[in-house]
């Protein structure tokens, strides 16, 4: 049966830096997952109301204004599961799952985390920071305006340190390193918007990797992508010649926090994340991902449905007692399956 499209009512107030703007602008600016022309064909149609009525296209804003309209859109699946790990009238802290943006973006609306909690805790819960769709682990919200200006303000000036586990491709000749490499972004003119190595335009970026174990050996894929029986090697191969491969675990430190950086600047030294669809994939198969997602060659270069990266800790002063708070999350299910079939091949192939 063809699933049909959820209605979603939505309202947004104007900000201040908005005022002056046509509504068109506005929805167009301020609402990106929709390209121009389907925000035009929505005016026309008197889908958007602006403080009640129903709006033109260039009709102007003004700070507080409300602009409400609705939209029809199957949102994809998502895993809701979460863990709260710390909570109190000021903040709190949850480990999410590995498939599950933390707020709407694209095709995601109510399939969210920030959506999810502020629905389960009945709160309107503000993020402190992001982490990426596939990124698993540690994320702070905020339950009042001092808490987010003052948790704001501590990840501005670098004062919140945070620590993540990663499973990379190869095994890095020294157990620690730094890699110190300024990122831009190729913007939507590009296939895939990314983020890149700009040494002449890009804003600093800086990431300590230390190596916690390198495993030179098959793993052992059951179930880990699309189910069925063990085989070694690469998914979907089914080989059980297929060559050694190594891997290692690695804790990262991002000293700087710009879009994708962890991911990027691994990959730049030759280890990118396993899974990772958007750094690390060779040319052929980064354009095999956008008409053929499935494609057998395709999973057997991931190896898992997901980035295996994972947001393992946090560090910050709380902002109401000033108190130094350590936070963890273990790992999740899937990339702790997947080291312990390494490691298992790895002793395998030394008998």
């Amino acid at each position: 049966m063809t699933e049909r499209p959820d209605p979603i009512h939505l309202s947004t107030k104007v900000h201040h830096p908005y005022r002056g703007w046509s509504v068109l602008e506005f929805l167009c600016k301020r609402f990106r997952y929709l390209p121009r022309e389907l925000w035009e064909k929505r005016i026309k149609t008197g889908k958007i109301r602006l403080n009640g009525r129903i709006a033109g296209a260039e009709d102007i804003v003004d700070t507080d204004d409300e602009i409400e309209y609705t939209i029809e859109i199957i949102e994809p699946a998502v895993d809701f599961a979460y863990d709260i790990v710390y909570t109190d009238d000021d903040i709190l802290v949850v480990s999410k799952s590995g498939n599950i943006p933390v707020h709407a973006s694209g095709k995601f609306i109510r399939h969210t985390l920030i959506a999810k909690l502020r629905a389960d805790l009945g709160q309107d819960l503000n993020l402190a920071h992001r982490l990426d769709r596939e990124t698993s682990g540690l994320v702070v919200l905020t339950r009042n305006v001092e808490a987010a200006r003052s948790i704001s303000a501590a990840f501005a000036r670098g004062a919140v340190s945070k620590t993540y586990l990663a499973i990379v491709h190869g095994c890095p000749s020294n157990d620690t390193f730094e890699i110190d490499a300024p990122l831009g972004r190729i913007g939507k003119q590009h296939p895939i918007p990314r983020s890149i190595i700009d040494r002449k335009k890009g804003k600093p970026a800086r990431t300590s990797v230390k190596v916690i174990e390198r495993l030179r050996g098959r793993p052992i894929t059951e179930t880990l992508v699309q189910g069925g029986p063990a085989t070694e090697g690469a998914p979907g191969q089914g080989r059980a010649s297929a060559p050694p491969t190594a891997f290692s675990i690695v804790e990262v430190r991002p000293h700087t926090g710009r879009t994708n950086q962890i991911r990027v600047h691994l990959e730049s030294k030759g280890h990118p994340i396993i899974g990772d669809k958007t750094y690390g994939l060779p040319a052929t198969l980064l354009r095999k991902l956008m008409v053929d997602p499935d494609s057998p060659e395709l999973l057997a270069h991931l190896i898992l449905p997901r980035h295996a990266l994972h947001s393992a800790h946090i560090a910050f002063d709380h902002p109401r007692t000033g108190e130094r708070l350590e936070l963890s999350a273990p790992l999740p299910a899937d990339m702790a399956d997947f080291i312990q079939s390494l490691r298992l091949r790895t002793t395998h192939s030394t008998l």
